[in-house]
């Protein structure tokens, strides 16, 4: 064997371990339907997501599809449901919210997955 062949079965190796781990990385995770079956019943209830809310109008929070550590930070910041929020500024990057008379600022990918109501 030669030099350059003992190089090729490494760089095989690594090459066949990337390309499994970006599959992994790409590919839909299990319960990517009981989450579709979850935003079907929140659009069919009334509900939509707050990056979608329109600006300077109020709205009811009313679904929280977020990480358990999320949740908690996000009742912190007086973000619960049953809670009127109000965009006040969306210029296509973080969203800044009126909420209990405080200024909050929300990251779309955020924003995406906190649901609300908007009043009749």
């Amino acid at each position: 064997m030669t030099g350059t062949s003992i190089l090729w079965i490494p760089l095989a190796i690594v090459s066949f371990a990337a390309i499994a781990l970006l599959a992994r990385r790409f590919a839909a995770p299990p319960e990517a339907s009981a989450i579709d079956e979850r935003v079907a019943e929140l659009v069919a209830a009334g509900f939509l997501p707050l990056v979608d809310c329109p600006r300077d109008r109020d709205a009811c929070l009313r679904c929280l599809q977020v990480d358990r550590c999320v949740i908690h930070r996000l009742i912190e910041l007086g973000l619960t449901p049953g809670t009127n929020v109000r965009v006040v500024q969306d210029a296509g990057g973080p969203m800044l919210l009126s909420v209990r008379g405080s200024r909050v600022a929300l990251g779309r990918d955020l924003a995406e997955r906190v649901w609300v109501e908007l009043p009749e």
